[in-house]
């Protein structure tokens, strides 16, 4: 397969300085960039070149364009340009930094309030672009971005189509979308409208509640039977207050649910006003979703009913010394501050204010009296899923179209399909699936109309020898993949892909995929000969990338930042234990620490494992850069964290730090010659905010400017403990990324100066060597995890 370079560096659009690559998919790449004639920073959406020769991609990019310049809306993305550069196809859009909703879900679920304030946003912003006829098709959680003022902002549009053409199917038996955010309608590959998208804006809301999808399966057609059969899921008790919400957003019939995206937003405003203590407007004809006194009530003892409940199981946990699953307090506590303070402002007398605290406090005994009778509670299992009579594709990938109506039908009258799970991978790919109801009653038997009767007496006429079809010839295609256990497949056909697979002469659409690499998409032409295709995937952790980890026991681990591979000048001549400079290849991509390992990252660690904390020196801990650990020390948060991301972190080695630590630069620091000034904390030559004539201190992280890769802190602030072993020099280094180690080696290279240090000893080459048994208070780390 043709590979056409991504990278940032290789990129030119006339008009456009690209900045760094901030997303890829299948199908395009995005780029920060500032566009030249306004000075403005763009996301740059550039269409990948393989996929040009594909009308169906290119169409679909454009169609983005083209919906997305007729609609005009704050909580819709604008278009600042579109165009063609050579085999490039483009579109400048606003850059959103704030990341998804996708991406806040990664840290769990989202608290109430912020989850209806982003949904009343996206109803709104649906309204519109129903209003001028079109529906989104895609709504999902990688759809909604935030700006910086953390407004939802509304993205995607390459898939959407006019009111008009609301068939959901592009081509027979296909319908686009993806699976667990389909309405009963989309999943059917009946006629759609703004109704649709404002079921998936349900799911969405559902998820952002539980941090689950409400139907989960392990097929993309089991999820779509699940959505046409399945009853409307419960949300936890404490969430009971927006159940109505739920119901209405994923009614099975279209016509019982919100009518439009103004409806959602007034049964918002309504369910905000009751909470805020405020008298709710009056309701409109299409909304019946009001909030009265008597459903705070209720809702305010299954509050408090799952509240008790997730007591007695954090008191449990704590019994058996296991560790606890983090909830948001905070929402709950809210939401009771607010139960009680519409009671208060609601009640026209005292004497129906008494009735109210009485049912409260009644209540509440009943709930006590029912825990003490019942200490132990248990929720009944899931029953398992029950497997489909037809094989279907991966619910993350598109379905091909040959499924057998019949087979689907049997399997959505058969298959228990009560499953929900925890929320799978943030990231759902857009698919196209199988419609559920595309089937058609066949007679049993057909009667040719055209042969003459038989007449009574005489013989009958031979009948004619029907004439044998010479069968189409067949070609092999045989895929050649790297990684060699990646996945493959043919999106349009059922037979699965084996090597050298026999196939008619046509068009196939062809997708390989692996975890962690991104997925490659193409249509390829078989005519009259075999086909041998060569594709290798590109890993999706691209340069520039900013991520977290999610930790086992809850919360994130440090942030990181991917650093591409090249080659640097190690050391400097001018130095005794610097030299001599000699050249390093950094041979591949790795992530490198954002910032030095944090008193909260570590006091985790430390509270996890049961060992002391480190003194912070009275300068604060939290965001500070942990001190007053060893190399051991180091080596065991290491080893930790990579048990609880299931990734392998580890100290940088002396060439992979310098490396990150220069960002491309071969001064003595990264921002070359000028003043340190707002760029590092030293004791001499900075100008920092943190040292005094007799005091010196360390900064928070991130208190001062980023280097290029986008590295925090790499000079002053705190030296850095890396893997080598320390030698006075680098006479026997080597000439790529690997440490030196030796037996029995105890002294270990720091690098990068502290806040203790004057100028000249925070620059880039600047190293030293300590004990890996000692602590030093001038002394922190940062990590690195392989890609």
């Amino acid at each position: 397969m043709e590979v056409v370079s991504s990278g940032a560096a290789s990129l030119e659009i006339p008009g456009y300085q690209i900045l760094k690559k901030i997303n890829q998919g299948g199908m395009s790449t995005v780029y920060l960039a500032t566009q030249r004639s306004m000075g403005r920073q763009v996301a740059l959406k550039v269409m990948s070149p393989v996929l040009n020769a594909d009308p169906i991609f290119s169409e679909r990019f454009q169609r983005e364009a083209n919906i997305v310049g007729q609609l005009s809306h704050p909580n819709i993305v604008a278009i600042h340009d579109i165009g063609r550069y050579r085999s490039l196809n483009y579109i400048a859009m606003d850059y959103l930094p704030g990341g998804s909703v996708a991406d806040a879900l990664t840290r769990g679920a989202i608290e109430p309030l912020e989850a209806l304030h982003i949904t009343r946003q996206i109803a709104m912003a649906l309204d519109h672009a129903s209003n001028k006829g079109y529906v989104h098709r895609d709504l999902k959680p990688e759809n909604i971005l935030f700006r910086e003022d953390g407004s939802a902002v509304l993205t995607d549009f390459g898939v959407a189509r006019a009111v008009a053409r609301t068939t959901r199917m592009t081509n027979t038996g296909m319908v686009v979308g993806t699976p667990h955010y389909m309405s009963p309608e989309q999943a059917r590959g009946a006629a759609v409208d703004g109704r649709a998208d404002l079921y998936s804006l349900g799911v969405v809301l559902y998820e952002m509640l539980t941090s689950a999808v409400p139907y989960q399966a392990e097929e993309a057609v089991a999820i779509a039977i699940k959505h046409l059969t399945d009853p409307i899921p419960r949300l936890p008790a404490r969430h009971s207050l927006y159940q109505g919400l739920i119901d209405r957003f994923l009614a099975k019939d279209p016509d019982q649910r919100f009518q439009r995206g103004l409806d959602v937003v007034d049964a918002i405003d309504q369910l905000l006003a009751a909470l805020d203590g405020k008298s709710p407007a009056n309701t409109t004809k299409m909304n019946n979703t009001s909030v009265r006194v008597s459903s705070l009530l209720r809702a305010l003892v299954m509050t408090l009913y799952g509240t008790l409940c997730d007591r007695l199981g954090a008191t449990w946990a704590r019994w058996r010394d296991k560790p606890l699953h983090q909830q948001h307090p905070r929402a709950e506590q809210q939401t009771i501050m607010r139960f009680q303070q519409v009671l208060q402002d609601s009640a026209p007398s005292k004497r129906r204010s008494r009735r109210y605290a009485g049912i409260i406090a009644a209540a509440v005994i009943i709930t006590l009296v029912i825990w003490g009778k019942n200490p132990q509670w248990s929720s009944a299992p899931s029953p398992d899923p029950a497997s489909a009579e037809t094989e279907l594709a991966d619910s993350r990938s598109p379905v091909s179209a040959g499924a057998e109506p019949a087979a689907l039908a049997n399997s959505a009258e058969s298959a228990n399909l009560d499953n929900r799970g925890p929320r799978e991978e943030a990231a759902t790919p857009t698919v196209a699936a199988p419609s559920v109801a595309a089937a058609a009653d066949a007679p049993a038997h057909i009667t040719d109309s055209t042969q003459p009767a038989k007449t009574e007496g005489l013989p009958a006429e031979p009948a004619p020898t029907p004439a044998v079809e010479e069968a189409p010839p067949t070609y092999s295609l045989l895929v050649s993949v790297k990684p060699n256990d990646a996945r493959i497949r043919i999106m349009n056909i059922v037979p699965r892909y084996s090597p050298g697979i026999a196939l008619e002469p046509g068009r196939y659409d062809i997708e390989v995929s692996k975890p962690g690499y991104s997925t490659v998409r193409r249509w390829i032409e078989i005519g009259s000969a075999n086909v041998n295709l060569a594709v290798e995937l590109e890993r999706r952790y691209f340069p520039g990338r900013n991520f977290q980890s999610p930790l086992k026991s809850g919360g994130s681990g440090p942030e990181m930042v991917v650093v591409s591979p090249g080659s640097f000048t190690m050391g400097n001549n001018q130095r005794p234990f610097t030299s001599p400079e000699h050249k390093i290849a950094i041979g591949r991509p790795y992530a490198i620490g954002a910032h030095e390992i944090t008193f909260n990252d570590y006091d985790r660690f430390a509270k996890a494992t049961g060992r002391a904390l480190p003194n912070d020196q009275n300068w604060g801990r939290g965001k500070r850069p942990v001190v007053n650990v060893s190399w051991q020390d180091a080596q065991r948060y290491a080893a930790w964290l990579s048990q609880e991301t299931g990734y392998k972190y580890r100290l940088a080695s002396e060439a992979e730090w310098e490396y990150a630590a220069r960002a491309g630069t071969n001064t003595p620091f990264w921002w070359g010659d000028g003043s340190a000034k707002g760029k590092a904390n030293c004791r001499r030559g900075c100008a920092s905010e943190f040292n005094t004539l007799f005091t010196a201190a360390t900064a928070p992280v991130g208190n001062y400017k980023a280097n290029a890769f986008g590295l925090y802190d790499t000079a002053g602030n705190v030296g850095e403990w890396v893997q080598d072993c320390f030698l006075g020099d680098f006479t026997n280094h080597r000439g790529d990324a690997r440490p030196v180690q030796l037996k029995n080696c105890d002294l270990r290279v720091v690098r990068g100066g502290s806040m203790r240090e004057p100028l000249r000893n925070i620059s880039s080459d600047y190293r030293t060597g300590l004990s890996e048994k000692a602590s030093s208070k001038e002394v922190g780390f940062r990590l690195v995890m392989e890609l």
